[in-house]
């Protein structure tokens, strides 16, 4: 009998009764996932998710994991979620900031009513401080302001000492907060409306706007929005951003609700068509050149570009400083011991087959190359005999090279964007270990709502229809000639605050493709992680809504009929199958390990 094993189940049992009893509500759903980190990460849905019990249960274990439980369960009996979205600031930094002081109450409340759910809680802060690396913080910009808002919330809510993990932040960040004082929610923390209103005095102490009605805004950008609205954004709409957060756009479907179908893919059907029917006739290759770019986008003016003077191809360890380098690449480590278990397992079946294919063979009675051992006895019995080497073939399997290419849109933030920089960072060490040259890239935005190539289109008098209007960020993490040893520290740059913004899926697949295209290797493949259609709202604000879409398929449906490179994809929640011929989709960001190895194992089995 193995009573480990019972004592965890049992204490799952526990735990879930317990979850559901400070919740109230006995039909919630609770899962166990060996990926998921002892952070306290508040619920999604009523479908909870904690970390798995170890089955040598100890009171570290059991503390951090009864914590987890508590966040979530205090969040679904404090929180009211439409009151929540009728107050939160649209804003996307206040709106962060907003939520941050929220979570903050809900969990206050429960560790003010019992000393128990206070132990849990102080346990998971300090887990989240240590993994985020906040023991060891230098720089207050290195600290994204939300999680300072809430930790500092929290402890002064709760009357609660700074726990040794954080004293570093509360230092650095009680200097950037000023004299904001968060223990003046206390007298109303059992009103979340009221709670709501202090909470926003706070952030518009700190020249934030805070106004929550989607109709109205007092920044620059949405007057000059009300004084021309058919041409810019309008007060009324959010940012892609904005949607990350809620769920939703103003006045229409959320992206989810048009990937699967909604009246922004029906009004870019025919456009599509016309695209594919040009598609044939296109060159074999690529270039960098604008003809290239005109050439694969299809014919002239369906999709352009308003300027590209500001887009930027940069090297990961270009975009931060080596001290914040070693930092991200540290909480990405510690985030790794939770789930390097059951990905280096899934990466080590990959190197298996892998392996297996590689059929060695020998050229032998050389003259140069590895000496021959087998022949020494020979040459020991009748020195007047040469020595003999051998040369092993070169085998088609060693001469391919992969590109991971990386969804950095916002949307990706947190759990999604943290498995994938995990996940290719082991895969891309066990495809090396295999003799496969390993690319790894990532695309996202310079700045959020158009940046200097919007700026360039108002001064120059807005004109209609301007195509492609922001300024694209193409982030090569590790090229296919480095070898991960010197590389290892970029793939934490994908969790620094501040990376992830839009997302312009088909310049990016050409770009990944040009490289490809340029390399000697006999087979490339090109594999895609990304979580939802294109978005830019810049540039859809001012164009047909169905141009990144209606481009993005072009440029698939033009890669695949080309054999130069081989194109895949994994879509994390989101349908991908309706882009790309060869494509699985997963529900959830846990999933991205296996389906990554899934796919590269279908992609060497089929030649």
């Amino acid at each position: 009998m193995n009573t480990n094993a019972d004592n965890a189940e049992n204490f799952k049992h526990v735990t879930t009764a317990t979850l559901r009893t400070i919740a109230g509500d006995p039909e919630i759903e609770v899962h166990y996932s060996p990926g998921e980190a002892p952070i306290g990460r508040p619920p999604d849905s009523k479908k909870i998710r904690l970390p798995t019990p170890d089955t040598k249960l100890n009171a570290e274990n059991i503390r951090l994991l009864r914590g987890c439980a508590d966040v979530q369960a205090l969040t679904l009996a404090h929180h009211d979620a439409a009151l929540h979205k009728r107050h939160r600031p649209a804003d996307p930094k206040a709106g962060k900031l907003f939520d941050a002081l929220e979570q903050a109450r809900c969990e206050s409340l429960g560790a003010n009513a019992m000393n128990g759910i206070r132990a849990n809680l102080n346990a998971v802060l300090e887990e989240r401080c240590k993994r985020a690396g906040y023991d060891d913080a230098q720089a207050a910009e290195n600290i994204p302001l939300e999680d300072a808002a809430h930790i500092l919330a929290r402890l002064a809510l709760t009357n609660e000492p700074t726990p040794p993990s954080a004293k570093k932040l509360a230092a650095l960040m009680n200097k950037q907060f000023g004299a904001l004082d968060f223990s003046a929610l206390k007298g109303v923390l059992n009103d979340q409306s009221a709670f709501a209103e202090h909470a926003k005095a706070l952030i518009l102490g700190l020249n934030m706007p805070v106004h929550s009605d989607e109709r109205g805004s007092d920044t620059p950008e949405n007057d000059e929005s009300r004084a021309e609205p058919d041409k810019t954004l309008q007060p009324d709409e959010t940012t892609s951003e904005d949607q990350e957060q809620t769920g939703e756009t103003a006045d229409g479907p959320t992206e989810s609700d048009t990937a699967d179908g909604g009246e922004d893919d029906t009004l870019g059907t025919h456009v599509d068509e016309d695209l594919l029917d040009n598609a044939d006739g296109q060159a074999e290759s690529i270039g960098h050149n604008s003809a290239g770019r005109e050439s694969i986008h299809g014919p002239a003016g369906l999709y352009h570009v308003y300027t590209d003077a500001f887009d930027e191809e940069i090297d990961a360890k270009d975009l931060a400083d080596p001290h914040e380098l070693a930092r991200l690449r540290k909480m990405l480590d510690k985030q790794l011991t939770t789930h390097q278990t059951i990905i280096t397992k899934l990466a080590n079946r990959l190197q298996r087959k892998l392996m297996a294919r590689q059929s060695r063979s020998w050229d032998f009675d050389l003259d140069e190359g590895i000496l021959n051992a087998a022949r020494l006895a020979s040459v020991i019995a009748n020195p007047s005999v040469p020595l003999s080497f051998k040369q092993e073939k070169e085998t088609n399997f060693r001469d391919t090279v992969v590109t991971l290419l990386i969804d950095n849109s916002g949307s990706m933030r947190g759990r999604p964007i943290a498995l994938a920089a995990m996940s290719t960072d082991i895969i891309a060490r066990t495809l090396e270990r295999c003799g496969v040259r390993v690319e790894i890239l990532g695309f996202t935005t310079r700045a959020w709502k158009g940046g200097k190539s919007r700026e360039l289109w108002m001064e120059q008098g807005r004109p209609a229809n301007p195509g492609r209007l922001n300024d694209i960020r193409h982030i090569i993490y590790k090229a296919a000639d480095a070898p991960m040893r010197r590389t290892r520290k970029n793939i934490g740059l994908m969790l620094k605050e501040g990376i992830l913004k839009e997302n312009i899926d088909g310049e990016a697949l050409v770009w990944a493709y040009n490289r490809l295209a340029a390399r000697k290797e006999d087979r490339k493949i090109l594999l895609v992680i990304s979580d939802g259609a294109p978005v830019d709202d810049s540039t859809l604000s001012v164009n047909p809504n169905n141009i990144l879409e209606a481009d993005l398929r072009h440029v698939i449906h033009w890669i695949e009929k080309n054999a130069a490179v081989e194109l895949a994809a994994i879509g994390i929640g989101h349908d991908v199958t309706r882009y790309y011929k060869k494509a699985i989709t997963i529900a959830d960001a846990d999933e991205l390990a296996g389906a990554l190895i899934h796919q590269l194992e279908d992609v060497f089995e089929e030649r």
